[in-house]
C-alpha cells in the first residue's frame, strides 16, 4: 500500500512541476479594480489604466486626495450602454460616460467612493448655433469643455439645487471650451459649467439636457444625491456655494470617432481632446516602429525582469506601468516584437488578456531537454 501511495505522491510532484508558476505571473492589480462595475473588458482596462496613471503622475488629483477631498473622473464611451445599438447613437441619447469617484480612506488606500455608469460629458446638440453668445463673436453652438483636470467646487445649479462647478481655480471661474460655428469652430472660455443631474430620461424636443455641463445619470435624482454625498458632504456637514470639493477630469479618448461624426469636424474634436491625447498609452506606440506579428510560442526569462505595459521602462514614459514579475526561467508566450522610441526591441506578450512587453534580451529560448533530463523526467514519474 505504501509502494502505491509513493508512487502517487511522485506522480503529484512531477504534474506539478510541470505547470508554469502562476503566483509570480499574478498580474498586479489595478488601484481600483471595476470587475463588477465594466463588463467590457476592453473598457475597464482602458479606464483602470488611466486611473493608474492619474494616480501616480496627475499632480493635482494626487494633492487633492492628500488633501482629503475627491477625485471624479469622467471617462466618456467607457459605459456597457456603447454595446448596446440604441444607447451608443450619440445623436439619440448620450448616456456613454462612466463617472467615478475616488477618496482616500482612513488607512490612506484608494476606495471607490460613487460610480454611474449612464453619464454625459457632451452637449445635447453641439451644432445649435444660438445656443451661447461670445463678445466679438457672436452665436455660436453649446461649449464643449476641453479635456483636462479642473479644479471642483460646491454650487446651486440654475440657482435651484445642490450642483458642483468646474473652474481653472477658485480666483478662475472659467474653464477652456469649444463652440462650433457655421464656418468652423473658436476656443473660448466657457463659464457656469457643472456637473448636475438630467431632468429627464428621454430626447428633449426643444429644451437642452445640457449647453456644456457635465450630466449624472439617467433621470434618477437619487443617483446625482449620492454623488453630492460622496464628494461634497464627506467634508462638510451643511451645503454652501464656494466650497471646494476635489477636482475632476474628464478623458473622451475612446469615443473619438464618434465625436468626429458627431461634431462633423476633426479639427475641432481633436482641440478638444487635445490634453487627454497625450495621457493615453496608445501614443507611445504609435510613436514604435517596426512592429510584427508572429505565431504565439513560448520562452523563458533569461533573469528575474518585469512585464511592463509598455514597451519602454516608466523613466522613458511615465505612463508605462508594472504588469507583473518575472523570475529566471518563468515561461511566457511571446506574439509580436516592437522596436520602441529608444530603438531597443521588445516583445509582445499574450498574458491573462492584457497587453504588455519584455525587452527581447531579458528572454531566451527554452534548451531541448539532454538525454539525461529525459531519463530524469521518465523515473521522476515512478
Amino acid at each position: 500500500m505504501k509502494k502505491y501511495l509513493f508512487r502517487l505522491l511522485s506522480l503529484c510532484v512531477a504534474l506539478l512541476l510541470l505547470i508554469p508558476p502562476i503566483s509570480a505571473a499574478a498580474a498586479q492589480e489595478p488601484a481600483v479594480n471595476l470587475n463588477r462595475k465594466i463588463k467590457n473588458s476592453e473598457k475597464r482596462h482602458f479606464v483602470e489604466t488611466m486611473l493608474n496613471f492619474h494616480l501616480q503622475e496627475n499632480t493635482m488629483v494626487q494633492q487633492t486626495l492628500e488633501e482629503g477631498y475627491s477625485a471624479v473622473f469622467f471617462f466618456e464611451g467607457c459605459s456597457d450602454n456603447m454595446d448596446d445599438p440604441e444607447l451608443s447613437d450619440l445623436s439619440y441619447y448620450r448616456v456613454s460616460a462612466v463617472c467615478i469617484v475616488l477618496a482616500l480612506d482612513r488607512q490612506g488606500k484608494v476606495e471607490l467612493t460613487y460610480f454611474n455608469d449612464a453619464c454625459s460629458t457632451l452637449p445635447d446638440r453641439p451644432l445649435e448655433y444660438g445656443a451661447w453668445y461670445l463678445e466679438e463673436i457672436g452665436e455660436v453652438g453649446p461649449a464643449t469643455v476641453c479635456d483636462g483636470t479642473y479644479e471642483l467646487y460646491s454650487v446651486y445649479h440654475s440657482g435651484s439645487y445642490e450642483a458642483l462647478h468646474l473652474r481653472t481655480s477658485y480666483e478662475d471661474d472659467t474653464i477652456a471650451a469649444v463652440y462650433m460655428m457655421p464656418e468652423g469652430f473658436v476656443t473660448s472660455a466657457a463659464d457656469a459649467i457643472n456637473i448636475h443631474t438630467r431632468t429627464g430620461n428621454h430626447v428633449i424636443e426643444k429644451a437642452m439636457w445640457s449647453a456644456g455641463c457635465m450630466l449624472v445619470g439617467d433621470g434618477d435624482f437619487q443617483e446625482f444625491t449620492d454623488l453630492i454625498e460622496a464628494t461634497y458632504y464627506s467634508n462638510y456637514r451643511f451645503f454652501y456655494p464656494g466650497q471646494r470639493v476635489g477636482c475632476v477630469t474628464i478623458n473622451r479618448q475612446q469615443i473619438q470617432q464618434q465625436m468626429y461624426e458627431l461634431y462633423q469636424n476633426p479639427d475641432a474634436v481633436d482641440t478638444v481632446l487635445a490634453s487627454s491625447r497625450y495621457e493615453t498609452p496608445g501614443i507611445y506606440l504609435e510613436r514604435c516602429t517596426e512592429r510584427t506579428s508572429f505565431p504565439e510560442r513560448t520562452v523563458q526569462a533569461a533573469f528575474p525582469t518585469v512585464l511592463m505595459s509598455l514597451p519602454c521602462g516608466s523613466e522613458v514614459d511615465s505612463r508605462s506601468l508594472p504588469v507583473t514579475s518575472l523570475v529566471e526561467e518563468e515561461r511566457i508566450n511571446i506574439c509580436g516584437s516592437i522596436r520602441n522610441t529608444l530603438g531597443e526591441v521588445w516583445y509582445e506578450v499574450a498574458f491573462v488578456g492584457e497587453n504588455c512587453y519584455v525587452p527581447a534580451d531579458a528572454v531566451e529560448e527554452i534548451p531541448e531537454k539532454t538525454w539525461f533530463d529525459k531519463v530524469k523526467e521518465f523515473f521522476s514519474f515512478l
